[in-house]
């Protein structure tokens, strides 16, 4: 049996679970638009295909739909009886105590739903956003004991989080966050983003732009102000800490033309005069505009840039940074003190893509294991929707080191490659692929076997190449994974620019991350180095090889590391030893395989289009032993 999930919100998708795996489908790699949403118009029939694609893929009878409740509400295609759950169930508001427990998944009203025809006699249940974050978290883990943190911007009600208790099969939801009391470290690290960047997508760029500028001690009161009230730091002082309200009376906020006070009573800015506001001006008021100008309470006043040039902006961003990191430590560490006999954290949303505040929580000495899955972010919600609501059985159980590779491959596999993709004929497969090749004036390797594959590569790394490497299932989430990545030896002067400016146009403040075999990733680097299998936790560079790796590092001296091994990625991890063996250096700089604002590619056409449009050198195949140059 298997349970599929939907969701209809920003970085919209389905998924599937059932004991064999799952099967993730990110609408934005579908549509090839960034940060899909179900109002988009290609979604409604988009939609009703991955149902239907997600059913015949399952190996047995399909028996529920979950959909995650935060939805876009210019959506077509939504069940009736979610969005009236959400608009007038007072009891699914619920936020703490017995009342949550009641609130996280709610079985709907008879399925009246085009997209559910053809599926028989299901279940439609309606999960809580923050709740599917959970789900994804501990069911994935392979943990059954864990300490489960979500956090992220917000879902509906301008809830922004939820903390649960992992035992077994159950996951019990035991406290919920709000934007009105904080914490708000999604939504002002949303704010700046946008205000520096863009578009409040951008907190990734943000956390990049951090590393080069300095904290300013004036202006971290106010922004830990911002972030978690006095108030509400006064309420929980095991949770929070307390701010020194001598670095805080006389501060202001200005937003255009008002200036608003450090308000002692709320312990905040615009807390006071948001008390009596919508959800919906809450989360706007917080998460979609940053003050224009702050007053410290020495009496300087600091005007606020637009652009990561600025050195306000840079400065800034380093001091929220700061900011984040330590109240997030000082959170998690005060609800482990709350619930003394987890030794695991499970963490899920868009907060837990900041991997130098995740690495602070895997050396802060309270858990054994912080385990945080690929697709974290809203990317992975129409999962945890499901695994919220199925059955042990509709499961895939997690054994092993490599438990994680599941999900973190669990996307489809590349599409487009003509004869032979489906029958597994590769001598058909590389002729058909040779002539559509001829008409683009590319060529075509195919060496004998995988030893000669992985020489050919890594001579083309060697020579100071950048290949895109292509195998397997679609990595989940954001990050690439050495499966749709774009490649080039760390060894020479320039590789960063070459693969992060020259191919993909990216700003100059942006990262790269390291690949390394995981038996010498300590002889590079230092920090976490038990968790850095899908780059989600910052390391740091050995001093005394930070020469050697300047290309493979950040500006700060960390790096966003992936380890491999070779019963996870047998080729890759073989590529990196035969790379080493022509440098002197076993370190490969990963980064994305797509272009320049561009979702990450599954399609060979857009491969292609890299390849000829770039100074991209080569796309290989490894699964067929292909090399297109």
């Amino acid at each position: 049996m298997a349970i599929i999930g939907m969701h209809f919100g920003h970085d919209a998708g389905a998924a599937l679970t059932e004991a064999g795996g799952y099967r993730v489908i990110e609408a934005e790699r579908r549509l090839g638009l960034r940060h899909v949403c179900g109002g988009n118009g290609d979604f409604p029939p988009a939609a009703a295909a991955w149902l239907a694609e997600l059913r015949a893929r399952a190996a047995g009878p399909v028996t529920g739909i979950a959909v995650a409740d935060w939805y876009t509400p210019v959506c077509r295609v939504l069940p009736p009886a979610l969005v009236e759950l959400v608009n007038e169930d007072a009891r699914w508001t619920a936020t703490g105590g017995t009342g949550l427990a009641d609130a996280v998944t709610r079985v709907l009203k008879p399925v009246d739903w085009p997209l559910a025809k053809g599926f028989g006699d299901i279940t439609l249940t309606a999960v809580r956003h923050h709740y599917a974050h959970a789900a994804l978290a501990y069911y994935t883990s392979g943990a059954r004991k864990a300490l489960v943190l979500a956090l992220d911007g917000t879902g509906n009600y301008a809830e922004c989080g939820m903390v649960c208790l992992g035992d077994g099969d159950r996951l019990t939801p035991v406290m919920s966050f709000t934007n009105r009391t904080g914490p708000r470290f999604g939504l002002v690290y949303e704010a700046l983003a946008r205000r520096v960047h863009g578009s409040q997508f951008d907190t990734g760029k943000l956390l990049g732009l951090s590393a080069t500028g300095e904290t300013d001690d004036a202006l971290l009161p106010v922004l830990r102000a911002m972030l978690v009230p006095q108030s509400t730091r006064r309420a929980s002082p095991d949770l929070y800490e307390q701010l020194d309200e001598d670095r805080l009376t006389g501060s202001a906020l200005r937003y255009a033309d008002t200036w608003w006070e450090y308000d002692p009573y709320s312990g905040g800015y615009l807390d006071a005069g948001l008390a009596d506001s919508s959800d919906d001006d809450v989360v706007h008021s917080f998460g979609s505009v940053f003050p224009d100008e702050i007053r410290t309470a020495d009496g300087r006043s600091t005007p606020v840039g637009t652009s990561p040039d600025e050195r306000v902006c840079r400065d800034l961003a380093a001091t929220l940074q700061t900011a984040v990191e330590g109240d997030l430590t000082s959170l998690v560490t005060g609800i482990s003190r709350r619930f003394p006999s987890y030794a695991t954290l499970c963490y899920a949303g868009g907060c837990a893509l900041n991997i130098t505040a995740n690495s602070r929580l895997a050396e802060c000495d309270q858990f054994t294991r912080v385990s945080i899955p690929t697709c974290c972010d809203d990317s992975g919600i129409a999962l945890g929707a499901a695994l919220a609501v199925a059955e042990p059985a509709e499961r895939p159980a997690l054994l092993g080191r490599s438990g994680w590779a599941s999900l973190a491959y669990a996307g489809p596999p590349l599409e487009g490659l003509g004869a032979g993709e489906s029958d597994g004929d590769e001598a058909a497969a590389a002729d058909g692929l040779r002539r559509r090749l001829g008409a683009l004036g590319l060529s075509l390797r195919r060496p004998a076997d995988d030893e000669e594959f992985v020489r050919a590569v890594a001579d083309l790394l060697a020579e100071r190449r950048c290949v895109a490497w292509l195998e397997g299932g679609l990595e989940t989430g954001p990050r690439a994974l050495g499966h749709r990545s774009l490649l080039v030896s760390a060894h020479w002067s320039g590789a960063r620019r070459y693969v992060s400016q020259t191919i993909k146009n990216r700003e100059w403040f942006r990262p790269v991350a390291p690949i390394c075999p995981e038996e010498l990733a300590d002889q590079y680097f230092t920090g976490p180095l038990d968790h850095t299998e899908t780059m989600l936790f910052a390391v740091r560079v050995r001093p005394d090889r930070a020469e050697r790796l300047a290309e493979a590092r950040h500006i700060d001296g960390t790096a966003r590391l992936q380890t491999v091994r070779p019963d996870a990625q047998p080729l890759l991890h073989r590529l990196c030893h035969a790379v080493a063996a022509r440098t002197e250096l076993p370190v490969l700089i990963n980064t994305s395989a797509n272009g320049g604002g561009r979702p990450l590619l599954n399609h060979l056409d857009d491969a292609l289009e890299l390849l000829t449009d770039t100074a991209l050198d080569a796309v290989v195949l490894p699964e067929r032993r292909l090399i297109v140059e």
